[in-house]
């Protein structure tokens, strides 16, 4: 899963970053910081990926991963290509999601492009520098797609209704996700626009745990979603001895998915993700996230492709179930383990063996 860091600068989209990936980052009070884009990988804790391990002695536990990757803040005119923000927007064009972080926060110390909060008025201002960004992608495309349609190809004369579609959508002031259009959203995702893909909005706080109204509206009309972190406070706790920080946690009323994980659960949440196991035995145990409704056979081709095109069956138990026999042997003779076919759709904890032949 690689999700895209936007925001304004001083906003906390560097804090956010390192918070998340434990990579080394510098975090100041003045604008752009973050001049090159940066990349990180952090794995995705899962208690359940350990527990499938320990209970059949499996030495490798492989989580899912998730990659972050931090540009420099939007300010105006970057979706035109001007300033550090606008050069490095291609680099989200092939991220999964965009974390959109939005100043909540009242610290002084670190001053505000306009010298004030107003967490909708920022988010408003990076999602027009993503839209314009769009938009002159888009014009570029249908100044091609207009010529090849004019010559009569298929292609163009196809898609060329889509891309006008999507063009209204910007001109209208909406993202392209919501186009309304199943064919112009494809198409819309396929070049890699940024209001295509999924957004969370994620409130930078002081300590409150829930999203300012007026942003929470907003990301709702954008088709978007919302949460609250006090970034600066995790930054903080992250840093300590975890039982004095859960310590902490608890005074604060910090609430019980806190931090990167709350984080990545949002993430998780935003992209529908369910994470099935493999890990019938040594040599180890993997996570594995796929879209909520995913047939198995698809399933399989995550794990590998020859697993998918080769697809026989799969033989699925619950995670709970293959803890409590302790083995998949024993799992098999409490009937817990059942056989399903390629058209199964995987569930969040199945434990999945596919059987295959190419």
């Amino acid at each position: 899963m690689d999700l895209g860091l936007v925001g304004r600068a001083n906003a906390g989209k560097t804090a956010l970053f390192a918070l998340v990936t434990g990579a080394d980052a510098e975090i100041a009070p003045y604008p752009f910081t973050t001049r090159e884009p940066a990349r990180a990988m952090a794995d995705v804790p899962d208690p359940r990926l350990q527990a499938i391990a320990d209970a059949q002695d499996i030495p490798r536990r492989v989580p899912a991963q998730v990659q972050l990757v931090d540009i420099a803040g939007l300010a105006a005119g970057a979706g035109q290509g001007e300033g550090l923000g606008g050069a490095a927007l291609g680099q989200l064009r092939q991220a999964d999601a965009l974390l959109h972080v939005v100043r909540a926060f009242a610290n002084a110390e670190v001053p505000h492009p306009e010298e004030r909060v107003d967490p909708v008025a920022d988010a408003e201002a990076v999602d027009l520098e993503l839209a314009i960004a769009d938009r002159e992608q888009v014009e570029r495309r249908l100044d091609k797609v207009r010529k090849g349609a004019r010559a009569g190809e298929k292609g163009a004369v196809a898609e060329l209704p889509a891309l006008e579609r999507i063009a209204e959508a910007l001109d209208a002031g909406r993202p392209a996700r919501l186009v309304g259009d199943d064919d112009a959203l494809a198409i819309a995702l396929d070049m890699g626009l940024l209001t295509a893909k999924p957004v969370l909005y994620i409130a930078n706080t002081d300590d409150q745990l829930e999203p300012p109204e007026g942003l929470a509206a907003h990301a709702a009309a954008q088709g978007a979603q919302a949460l609250a972190l006090p970034v600066g406070t995790e930054l903080e706790l992250a840093g300590m001895d975890p039982e004095e920080a859960a310590e902490f946690a608890r005074e604060m009323e910090l609430g019980e998915t806190r931090g990167a994980d709350a984080v990545v659960a949002g993430a998780y949440r935003l992209l529908d993700l369910v994470t099935f196991f493999t890990g019938s035995g040594p040599p180890e145990a993997r996570a594995w996230p796929i879209t909520r409704g995913t047939a198995a056979a698809q399933a399989a081709g995550k794990i590998h492709s020859d697993l998918e095109r080769g697809f026989i069956r799969a033989e699925v138990v619950g995670w709970e179930d293959l803890v409590a026999a302790g083995s998949w042997s024993r799992a098999r003779e409490a009937a817990t383990l059942r056989m399903e076919g390629k058209d199964y759709i995987v569930q969040e904890g199945d434990v999945i063996q596919v059987r295959f032949n190419v």
